[in-house]
């Protein structure tokens, strides 16, 4: 297999695929769109070295700590939130939503909204929605 035809492949990750969030219950399109980076782009990339080397950094400080819960799933939240690039169609009281971190982080980390959340982690982790077809043969 000639390997150029992979060529480009890591840059797709951080550009990105755009996801049209579904209701939770009747698979229709709600309006809303996020564009979501690959877990395997630079940018999600640089956060998880970093959140590495702080783990490795407190393990060394204090090597009988271990993480709770609720510090694992803000580790998760915080992944989410680096791999969204933009989105469309997001209000909060008939306002429009503005693509923040601390917005997405709100949206991703929010109960209620669970479903939006699954969504973008279900995209981010899809390395092959990333790909061309001629990538993939």
């Amino acid at each position: 297999m000639d390997l150029s035809k992979f060529d480009g492949l890591a840059k797709t990750f951080d550009e990105g695929v755009e996801v049209d969030i579904r209701h939770p219950v009747t698979g229709e399109k709600l309006g809303m769109t996020v564009t979501v980076a690959s877990y395997q782009s630079e940018r999600v990339k640089k956060l998880q070295r970093k959140m590495a080397n702080q783990a490795l950094r407190e393990q060394r400080r204090n090597p009988k700590k271990a993480a709770t819960i609720e510090e694992v799933e803000e580790k998760a939240h915080d992944l989410m939130v680096a791999a969204v690039i933009s989105w469309t169609g997001f209000e909060r009281d008939g306002k429009e939503l503005p693509c923040t971190p601390e917005n997405v982080r709100a949206v991703v980390s929010n109960p209620d909204l669970w479903f939006i959340a699954e969504q973008i982690d279900k995209a981010a982790e899809d390395s092959q929605a990333f790909m061309t077809a001629s990538q993939t043969i």
